[in-house]
């Protein structure tokens, strides 16, 4: 399957898989990588589980291969919150991140950014600005509610879009945030379904 994808590896100037693990596996030790290097890879998703951690976020263990062999990701809590979306099984994407080398383990990768194989950075982060925004729809802008939802807005800091809209004046007012679930479910409950849409 990465047939397709070479020319997009080569120009995102991932290192093969195959050779950050012969390289560690040397008896004298690595001579071009080494632990704690950033390093970025390119290949397709072949294994993804998610796991909660002690202090209670969600992190990701994500197989990643391409033509010379596989490596394991780890994906924190706020590149999952980001990227996750692109984590599915069969999708090729392109991760950088940092080398982690762990006594008799292989190599692993701390990701820090995940994007679709093939789509330059600024394309890929664009289109996610496009592809979802966060409608909110209110009685009124004098409403106690929005003072609460301002609140809440301040937890979830973030890139993405939300539309407040008025029903009374009609008048509709942009915010940034990132569009997390708790943030959805906290205005559902408060506003009630139909007035937070996600689009």
């Amino acid at each position: 399957p990465m047939d397709e994808y070479r020319e997009a590896a080569r120009k995102a100037k991932a290192a093969p898989m195959g050779a950050i693990l012969a390289d560690f596996a040397k008896e004298n030790g690595p001579e071009t990588y080494r632990d704690d290097q950033r390093v970025t890879l390119a290949g397709i998703v072949a294994a993804s589980k998610t796991k909660t951690t002690k202090n209670n976020s969600l992190m990701a263990y994500v197989t990643l291969e391409d033509d010379t062999g596989a490596m394991e990701l780890l994906v924190f809590a706020r590149t999952l919150d980001r990227c996750g979306s692109y984590l599915k099984e069969g999708a090729a994407v392109c991760v950088e991140g940092r080398l982690s080398v762990r006594d008799e383990k292989s190599p692993q990768l701390l990701a820090d950014a995940v994007r679709p194989l093939g789509e330059p950075e600024s394309a890929s982060t664009e289109e996610n600005k496009k592809v979802e925004k966060l409608y909110i729809k209110l009685p009124t802008a004098k409403s106690p509610v929005f003072e609460k939802i301002r609140r809440v807005f301040l937890m979830f800091p973030g890139e993405q879009q939300a539309v407040f809209y008025f029903a009374d004046t009609r008048k509709r007012l942009g915010a940034s945030c990132i569009i997390h679930p708790a943030l959805c479910q906290e205005l559902t409950e408060l506003l009630g379904a139909e007035n937070v849409v996600v689009k």
